[in-house]
């Protein structure tokens, strides 16, 4: 197989299970793409002593270095020829993440942990990447990768700008030879009015929503025959409804708030998703917005 030397899967390590599993899914990747693996680290400088500029002294630097040596290891065993380089990078962890990865075909980083404490130290550089990096970002999952279902999962927010994301979603469903579910959730915000939709009838306009779904999908499926399409709207909280839906896919794609300026966000129902779902998460950045893109400090994590 021939790797394209011009694209890249970048992954970021920090040492963690859920970092090991990012590891692993974008050797995968790598190699089903045909492109190098590229494994990042963050160190951050320390403080300035002095008349000197902040830097990260020897300690920190071989600590990275010894880290991305184990990641590239882990690379070589789940895929034996993919090609790997690794760089250590200096700075905040999802600044640097974020402006480095300009440019890569998919940016890869293990999902936070669900006790308190590992949230409030991993989740905010989790979501701070996803919520503005200008590439396609997975969040995995730790732990080892579930028996394949051949289903990718997408949650449908809106018909408007979807046709951005759902190409996304059926570009990987054929690329894995998987079914592609479709599902939009909606609830009402009255209590009283979720007590009374749950003793009613559908309404007719989820079959209307589903009829609209069906009409952004003629050009995709003539597109992509092979990939089988459901498209389900259903009552229920968004974000429950896609993490329940989560255990029965191998990857859930959604797409992120189109925003502009210094305002970044993912929503609530992305953060919740990416939280807890059971496989992993591609995050597919809006079409329409750039980046800013500032020179990252950067060493070859080879260097002695």
């Amino acid at each position: 197989m021939s790797t394209n030397l011009t694209g890249r899967v970048l992954v970021a390590t920090s040492g963690s299970d859920a970092s090991r599993s990012a590891i692993v899914h974008a050797a995968h990747e790598a190699v089903a793409r045909g492109l190098l693996l590229e494994l990042v680290h963050v160190i951050t400088p320390t403080l300035a002593v002095g008349p000197y500029g902040a830097s990260p002294d020897a300690a920190l630097r071989r600590a990275g270095r010894e880290l991305l040596a184990h990641g590239e290891e882990l690379a070589h065993e789940v895929e034996p020829h993919v090609d790997v380089t690794t760089t250590l990078l200096t700075g905040s962890r999802p600044d640097a993440v974020v402006h480095y990865a300009d440019g890569a075909e998919l940016l890869v980083v293990g999902a936070p942990p669900h006790d308190l404490m590992g949230r409030l130290w991993t989740g905010s550089t989790v979501m701070g990447i996803a919520a503005r990096a200008t590439c396609p970002v997975v969040v995995v999952p730790p732990g080892e990768p579930r028996p394949t279902t051949h289903q990718v999962l997408v949650g449908l927010k809106t018909t408007r700008h979807c046709e951005h994301l759902l190409a996304t979603a059926f570009a990987v469903a054929s690329q894995t030879q998987s079914e592609l579910r479709i599902v939009h959730a909606w609830h009402l915000i009255s209590p009283y009015d979720e007590a009374i939709a749950e003793r009613l009838p559908s309404p007719a306009w989820e079959q209307e929503d589903a009829r609209v779904i069906q009409g952004e999908l003629i050009d995709l499926r003539m597109a992509y025959p092979d990939v089988q399409v459901q498209v389900d709207v259903v009552h229920g909280r968004p974000a429950t409804t896609l993490v329940e839906a989560s255990r029965d896919a191998d990857t859930v794609v959604i797409s992120r708030p189109s925003h502009g300026g210094l305002v970044h966000h993912l929503g609530a129902t992305g953060r919740a998703v990416i939280r807890d779902a059971g496989c992993p998460v591609l995050v597919v950045p809006p079409l329409e917005e750039g980046a800013e893109v500032e020179r990252v400090p950067v060493e070859t994590a080879l260097t002695p």
